[in-house]
């Protein structure tokens, strides 16, 4: 894959993926280019029927507490709620943002550390944080590659 890219300061800016045919690779990147210029930065949350707007960045990760509630959102300190589901997050989030079990959609750029269990759901660590969350042995593949791939840019 060639990557190129000009600096022309009158024209708008663009990005344009040319590609042989489209495979797994370009639709990724696909995905990865309009999550990053499409997903708003901050999020609507309530916390005490107080609407706050917080940014994607600073939360950890999102699970179905099994309340009438809906979703919770959490980050380092607070505990937020929304209304949308975990299906609705999942396609608004940014990349960095993958699904850990049916219940849980977390940030991996947040991960510090995941005490690996063979034989049921690992325990995932976020920095600067002491609250964790579980990810589930179909969900661990897939989240160790996006990790990789996110701390390899």
């Amino acid at each position: 894959m060639k990557l190129n890219i000009e600096v022309d300061e009158e024209a708008c800016e663009e990005i344009t993926i040319r590609c042989r045919k489209i495979d797994a690779r370009v639709l990724r990147a696909e995905k990865i280019l309009k999550q990053m210029f499409d997903t708003p930065d901050d999020l609507c949350l309530l916390h005490d029927n107080t609407e706050c707007f917080v940014p994607a960045s600073e939360i950890l990760f999102f699970e179905t507490d099994g309340s009438a509630r809906g979703v919770a959102a959490y980050t380092k300190d607070r505990k937020y709620h929304t209304d949308r589901t975990l299906a609705q997050l999942e396609a608004e989030l940014p990349y960095s943002f993958i699904r850990a079990s049916k219940s849980c959609i977390l940030n991996a750029m947040k991960v510090s550390a995941i005490a690996r269990n063979l034989t049921g759901a690992s325990e995932v660590s976020f920095r600067s944080s002491d609250k964790h969350t579980y990810v589930s042995r179909s969900y661990y593949k897939p989240l160790k590659e996006r990790i990789t791939e996110l701390r390899l840019r």
